[in-house]
């Protein structure tokens, strides 16, 4: 038996391949509801990374997407940087650079070609992958469980692994934000922390073009993506505060500036202690995107 603690996309998208592969004694048990940590934020799916490993596995991954594309709402609409100083423009020509010789059409365009309600003012440099894109977390979430399921996995949502579960042939760790209290419930130690991110969602006061790629500020982390002809916007950090928010959608979106969001929602990012995801064998195999 091959126990797999959290129900995420992360552990999910393993017990499929693992079933795929022929494994049919995998199962899934997470004691919160799908889609509730990491899973349930704002969808984005991006090639862009500084390492060329990253890079590769983005690829490698891309054309499940594609071939999904009209169940998980895929939609290859582009990741647009911005920097607005010369340090920040410097960046992101230092990563076009890593990023064309792994293999990326990188480009540079305009940003008011592709986001014309933005001020783009105080812009001055651009990357651009149109391979990257904005899909629905829950959607994909829903999918690879139903593929799952389908060649032989199971899952047990809002349920505590018993012993006789942690005695499995093999054990994976894949609960993205409490996956530093599961591992130490075992005896293992991993570096993770949790990092509340929140999404607002803003109605504009204009029809947004019919393609918004999912646009980010280099310098500051401020980023944004179109979903059902509403913006969500997504604050650094933890920032929770709405005004906020507001004051940056004034300088940079004014016409999503307004006095109220439309709706506002958090969930967890897992950071590890370099950004990367943590993947090995301890004495048990942890697997933490």
């Amino acid at each position: 038996m091959i126990t797999i603690l959290g129900g995420g996309i992360a552990g999910v998208s393993l017990a499929r391949t693992l079933a795929v592969r022929g494994r049919r004694d995998v199962v899934v048990f997470d004691p919160h509801p799908p889609a509730t940590g990491s899973t349930g934020l704002a969808g984005g799916f991006r090639t862009q990374f500084t390492s060329e490993l990253n890079i590769a596995l983005a690829l490698a991954s891309r054309p499940f997407f594609v071939e999904r594309a009209e169940h998980i709402g895929f939609q290859p609409v582009g990741y647009l940087y911005l920097a607005e100083d010369l340090v920040t423009a410097q960046e992101l020509e230092r990563r076009a650079e890593i990023q064309v010789a792994a293999g990326l059409p990188i480009t540079h365009p305009d940003p008011a070609s592709l986001a014309p309600f933005l001020d783009t003012s105080r812009v001055m440099a651009t990357n651009f992958c149109h391979l990257d894109g904005t899909f629905s977390p829950a959607a994909l979430l829903h999918l690879l469980t139903e593929e799952a399921r389908e060649a032989g996995a199971a899952f047990r949502y809002t349920c505590e692994a018993g012993p006789q579960d942690l005695a499995a042939e093999i054990v994976i760790i894949a609960s993205g934000i409490w996956s530093r209290q599961v591992g130490a419930a075992l005896g293992v130690d991993l570096v993770v922390e949790a990092v509340e991110r929140h999404v607002f969602q803003v109605v504009p006061g204009i029809p947004l073009p019919e393609s918004v790629p999912f646009i980010i500020d280099a310098a500051s982390g401020w980023s944004m993506r179109e979903r059902d002809g509403r913006l969500l916007i997504l604050p650094p950090g933890d920032a929770s505060q709405w005004e906020e928010t507001r004051a940056w959608l004034e300088r940079s979106i004014p016409v999503a500036s307004i006095d109220q969001p439309e709706d506002h929602w958090a969930g967890f990012y897992e950071m590890t202690f370099d950004q990367h995801p943590l993947v090995g064998e301890t004495s048990f195999w942890a697997a933490v995107p």
